[in-house]
């Protein structure tokens, strides 16, 4: 499966690391080896663990195509990363976010949800691709 990083992605993750969020080291050794696993989508191990990859909702209903890939006390700020993933006819990755607090996790689930919207009426800007 092809993996598209749309400008969203992008933003995020240069936002989070401009912040220092995540060290080069964190991202090279186990976010982007993670993101790679989704070329083989879903027949790598993780993607059956709960704590790392899950259904996308809000308010409790689960969004058509949404999942989330999960890192828990990631850097040295022990945060918890996220990264919404469209699931359609390839891999969208749409944002990244530290979550925080359920509020949080709901504005981000509901920004989700209107870009899945757009990636499936084509109003996205694709920034690059991960073969």
């Amino acid at each position: 499966m092809e993996i598209v990083i749309t400008a969203w992605a992008l933003d995020s993750y240069l936002e989070l690391k401009h912040k220092r969020q995540f060290s080069t080291e964190d991202y090279g050794n186990t976010i982007r080896p993670d993101v790679l696993l989704l070329r083989v989508f879903p027949h790598a191990p993780k993607f059956s663990n709960n704590k790392f990859w899950s259904p996308a909702a809000l308010e409790g209903t689960s969004l058509l195509g949404g999942f989330k890939m999960k890192w828990h006390n990631l850097g040295a700020n022990r945060i918890q990363l996220r990264l919404s993933v469209g699931m359609l006819l390839e891999a969208y990755l749409c944002q990244a976010y530290v979550k925080t607090d359920p509020k949080t996790e709901a504005r981000q689930m509901a920004k989700f949800k209107t870009r899945l919207e757009l990636i499936r009426r084509g109003q996205y800007t694709e920034c690059g691709r991960l073969l």
